[in-house]
């Protein structure tokens, strides 16, 4: 039996992952892993704190018993795809990823899939070396996509989940003011969001070492005249299911509420800080 061909998404965070995670493993017959954000290149390279992973598994985890718990019915239990999630989770929550071997992750369903992916916004920021890890790994054959998104809307979008993860409330009379604020308050989260605005930085490093690279845009995703859809077709050498995509883009994918249009002076400073 031929070893599967990897598909890896690389970001943008905020930018439209989740929806092309979505189209991937809904429209096609690619085998996209159901815990949709491995991070296991971003962990291995430090990129992404060892500890943050473990807990965030282990809540995976937990969430699922009290799911198992509540249910009446039990049928899902035997999919393989369920068996891979759990599977997964377990692994990434008792070891160092650097114990772990990232095809190991998508067991029992590593074979009999002819392509399989992930897609973790965090492998935009990889530094170089893990990313010529990454194609010892997987293969530099494997196509690797980027989605990227308007420099401001992605980071006001990424400050508004930072708000949601902290569990605060989004307070749209004063949201112009605590934006801007974060520049002097976390200095440390913003520089990470400057890098996961510089694509074309990315697009370089990844081009080295992988031979199939498509960027597209989370406008060109969403948009009616399929654009982007035929770019992944071409790219992934697949068929995508243009009506199931027309269902999916119905409803928007992953939202954190309207935000106002922001006034012409916090426009300016936002393009000011961000390409500082």
């Amino acid at each position: 039996m031929n070893k599967p061909k990897f598909v890896i998404g690389i970001g943008s965070q905020r930018a439209g992952s989740t929806l092309l995670h979505r189209i991937l493993d809904e429209c096609t017959d690619i085998f996209m892993h159901p815990v949709k954000e491995l991070h296991y290149f971003d962990t291995l390279y430090n990129v992404r704190h060892q500890d943050v992973l473990t807990k965030y598994s282990k809540a995976q985890l937990d969430r699922e018993f009290e799911r198992l718990i509540a249910s009446k019915e039990h049928g899902y239990i035997a999919n393989k795809k369920y068996k891979c999630f759990l599977r997964t989770n377990k692994l990434l929550h008792e070891n160092k990823v650097e114990d772990i071997d990232y095809k190991d992750l998508f067991r029992p369903c590593l074979m009999g899939n002819e392509m399989i992916g992930e897609i973790t916004p965090e492998y935009m920021i990889l530094p170089e070396e893990a990313i010529k890890y990454m194609a010892e790994v997987i293969g530099s054959e494997s196509p690797i996509i980027l989605i990227t998104r308007d420099p401001i809307e992605r980071f006001v979008s990424a400050f508004k989940l930072l708000k949601v993860y902290g569990k605060e409330k989004v307070d749209m009379s004063n949201f112009e003011e605590e934006l801007l604020s974060v520049f002097e308050e976390m200095p440390t989260w913003v520089d990470q969001q400057r890098k996961l605005n510089s694509y074309l930085e990315a697009e370089n490093k990844y081009k080295k070492y992988f031979s199939s690279f498509l960027s597209i845009t989370y406008e060109e995703l969403i948009s009616k005249d399929k654009l982007a859809i035929s770019k992944l077709e071409s790219i992934l050498n697949v068929k995508i299911n243009q009506k199931k995509v027309d269902e999916i883009l119905k409803v928007k994918t992953n939202q954190i509420g309207e935000t106002k249009a922001l006034s012409s002076k916090t426009l300016t400073a936002l393009a000011k800080y961000l390409e500082a």
